[in-house]
């Protein structure tokens, strides 16, 4: 384990003997519940979604009120083109068209207000934008002159950038009936990728974009079709030309499972081999999802959650429309899953695959520190994701621990990115990886904390303030209730007792080892018999009497073991 230097010079006692990596006070294996509680989780940035329609007019647009966990907002523009219908005066009988032009501050800040409602009620969306208007399925609605779509999603990006902690996801949208990039004049390959390009370079790295079809995305790397091929030689090159933005490209997926080409979004010469592929070797960190569908594909369906517990492990899938299909829906509620999950044998195959959307978090294993006695508590967990996918955006992940009358957060000194707590994947001559990740936690817990028993909680969210912030998005672990502490949004990872009174500190009076570099602290001893010198990475670089010591380096590249 990667060991990160303090403020101070850690003085760590008690140690039996000197091994080749700094040894911890004993752990003890917490007693809690380790298995899949099998609820449902309301989690940002994943799950069924629920749609909600945002019209934007040149003058007089309302922002809209939202509902759901993950909000899928569809947002139409049609009043800005002129081939977008949107009504007939029943005075007149004349038909009403839009009028193509850029988008308004009106509109914009009607959008705008909008996602700061979805943050206030502290959730997330998927967002696309499109021209037909109420999305009632119109054929090419779009404006005839590309350059005003590449302007118009210069105007919205603007919108989307100021709201990154809200959208998990931007669908691409704009070509099209429903923006699903089909029944368009202008929307062809050659145009989407290059909007596709105008979203990206004009919005955060952070935020990820889907396209309709991947050979859209094939286009968009200078690919043939038949070259979108993960592995073969012209598709390392594209992708190494594209470099990180290859990670920002996804899909929506609105003919899910419906038949072997997913009813069109995959061509006969790009296969679903080769999307597949594709999304499990790029799309590890970008959502993918869409509306599922009804079976076309005969007597082999494949909208069932015995084929979902197969390939979308490979695709990350993790959204998908509660309204739509509906029959397909209720047809999983009634059913059993089947699939090779024993953890949920006899489980309907609807809560399966509600539950394995996106990421799903479950602690299989908590070993802590018993008692602290150096002010230091370590923590040795595994995390299982077993969900579909992954996290998606960067997360804060914190240690709070709560006393009798004591609530403290602490950032832990050996940072943890909950992005590497990754889907279970098949890897090519290897065996399967199940998802099981260790995560080594240690908190530096200060000096004023009193004697007594503490619990400790993990908390993983967004960067802000918990107690004023509306957008914190705690993710919660999928053990029992009770191991989750809604109040303060964390996951209970066990117990330990606090003694101080044992803890040698720079306070004790001892013999002074060693003046150390720029920040004129003090390592002290206390009957101290043997000191051992490591590295940052754990590597042990000398052991010696007390009396020998004599620093080498600067303080930032040692950590510090002694022995009584």
């Amino acid at each position: 384990m990667k060991l990160k230097i303090l403020n101070r010079i850690l003085v760590l006692c008690a140690f039996a003997a000197l091994t080749p990596k700094p040894l911890f006070a004993a752990q003890r294996l917490q007693q809690l519940d380790y298995a899949d509680a099998l609820q449902t989780l309301d989690n940002p940035g994943r799950g069924f979604y629920r749609t909600c329609q945002l019209h934007l007019a040149v003058s007089g647009s309302k922002p809209i009120n939202t509902w759901g966990n993950l909000v899928h907002l569809r947002v139409d523009i049609g009043e800005f083109s002129s081939n977008a219908f949107l009504s007939v005066d029943k005075a007149t009988g004349d038909t009403l068209w839009g009028k193509s032009q850029l988008l308004t501050d009106d509109a914009l800040n009607a959008l705008d207000a909008t996602l700061a409602g979805i943050r206030e009620r502290g959730k997330t969306a998927v967002v696309r934008v499109c021209y037909d208007p109420w999305y009632n399925g119109r054929s090419k609605p779009e404006p005839s002159d590309q350059n005003l779509v590449l302007e118009h999603i210069r105007q919205i990006a603007k919108v989307y950038s100021r709201h990154t902690d809200v959208i998990s996801y931007i669908e691409l949208g704009m070509y099209g009936p429903w923006g699903e990039m089909h029944t368009s004049s202008l929307g062809t390959n050659a145009n989407i990728a290059q909007a596709l390009q105008t979203m990206l370079q004009n919005t955060p790295g952070c935020l990820k974009v889907g396209v309709r079809r991947p050979d859209i995305v094939a286009t968009w790397m200078g690919l043939k079709k038949a070259d979108f091929s993960v592995g073969g030689a012209a598709f390392e090159a594209a992708a190494a030309a594209k470099g990180d933005t290859m990670y920002r490209v996804g899909l929506f997926n609105d003919g899910y499972l419906g038949s072997s080409s997913d009813l069109g979004t995959i061509d006969g010469t790009l296969n679903r081999e080769m999307m597949v592929s594709w999304l499990e070797s790029y799309s590890q960190h970008t959502l993918y999802g869409g509306e599922l569908v009804a079976n076309y594909n005969g007597n082999n369906p494949i909208n069932t959650p015995a084929y979902l517990s197969g390939e979308g492990f490979r695709t990350h899938t993790a959204y998908l429309n509660y309204e739509w299909h509906q029959p397909t829906i209720l047809g999983w509620k009634d059913s059993v899953f089947t699939g090779g999950d024993a953890e949920y044998e006899g489980v309907d195959g609807y809560t399966y695959v509600d539950n394995h959307l996106g990421y799903r978090f479950v602690l299989r294993e908590s070993l802590l520190t018993d008692t602290v006695t150096d002010g230091r508590l370590h923590m040795n967990l595994k995390v299982q994701n077993v969900g579909f996918g992954n996290v998606c955006s960067e997360k804060k992940l914190t240690v709070l621990l709560i006393g009798d009358d004591k609530v403290v957060e602490l950032e832990p000194t050996t940072a943890f990115d909950v992005r590497q707590l990754q889907s279970r994947q098949t890897i090519a001559g290897a065996e399967a990886y199940d998802g099981t990740s260790l995560v080594e936690l240690d908190a530096v817990l200060p000096d004023s904390l009193p004697v007594g028993n503490y619990r400790a909680y993990v908390r993983i969210s967004q960067e802000g303030d918990f107690t004023t912030d509306k957008n914190y998005q705690c993710i919660r672990f999928a053990n029992a209730d009770e191991q989750y502490n809604e109040k303060y949004g964390a996951n209970l990872v066990g117990d330990f007792y606090l003694n101080p009174t044992e803890q040698t500190s720079a306070t004790m009076v001892g013999t002074t080892l060693a003046k150390w570099w720029q920040n004129g602290e003090n390592v002290y001893t206390v009957g101290m018999k043997k000191i051992a010198v490591y590295s940052v990475d754990g590597r042990l670089l000398n052991v010696c009497n007390v009396a020998d010591f004599q620093p080498v380096y600067v303080g930032r590249q040692r950590v510090i073991v002694v022995e009584r």
